[in-house]
């Protein structure tokens, strides 16, 4: 038989090489049964330290806390009915203008201003016409939407709490559950005797 690293001849019984002393696997290369071959060895990954883990945990709190850095400031730098704003305001319950328009409303009819409120908190409600007529206004939850349309005024369920009539000046606030609202505006008035459109300013915002 031969050595299997250096190629010297050597007996058949050898278990080792006497030229380099390499172990011999084999223990006849003749006719005969061959011996067992060693198992060889299967290498095993050393466990990772506990530093390395560290590293990777700080780095991923750092890109974490940056990500949460920049949707804070794109909630108080870019407020409105911005649904990922909303969205963010939700999870962080973070104060958030729902509107902040200037709307048209022709005279003898009305007009509903959608809110969604993201959680429930404090709404507070800003109106003032800037030009026209005065109007009636109230707070609705979407459900009364329905009813409205078919101006079923009798019908209408409504918050008390924001209900005001005859106003060009409006300034309510309440607490409201997490959901969606309709701010109802309007004018009874007739367009032969008064403005035939009124603009009026709507400014809505939730608060923790």
């Amino acid at each position: 038989m031969f050595c299997t690293k250096c190629g010297t001849d050597l007996p058949d019984d050898s278990r080792f090489c006497r030229s380099c002393g390499q172990t011999l696997g084999v223990v006849s290369t003749g006719g005969g049964a061959a011996a067992a071959v060693a198992p060889a060895r299967i290498p095993v990954p050393e466990p990772k330290s506990g530093l390395h883990i560290g590293i990777k945990l700080g780095a991923l709190a750092l890109l974490l806390g940056f990500l949460l850095l920049v949707l804070t400031t794109n909630i108080g730098s870019n407020v409105g009915n911005n649904s990922k704003s909303q969205a963010v305001a939700a999870v962080l319950h973070t104060p958030i203008t729902l509107k902040d328009d200037v709307e048209n409303l022709p005279a003898a009819s009305w007009k509903a201003v959608a809110l969604n409120l993201p959680y429930s908190g404090s709404v507070k409600v800003n109106l003032a016409v800037v030009q026209g007529n005065p109007v009636d206004v109230f707070l609705v939850r979407a459900d009364q939407l329905e009813t409205i349309k078919k101006e079923q005024w009798n019908n209408v369920q409504v918050f008390t709490d924001f209900n005001a009539s005859k106003t060009k000046t409006y300034r309510r606030d309440g607490q409201l559950g997490q959901g969606g609202y309709y701010l109802v505006m309007r004018d009874t008035s007739l367009g032969i005797l008064s403005a035939s459109a009124s603009d009026i300013s709507v400014k809505v915002q939730l608060n923790p």
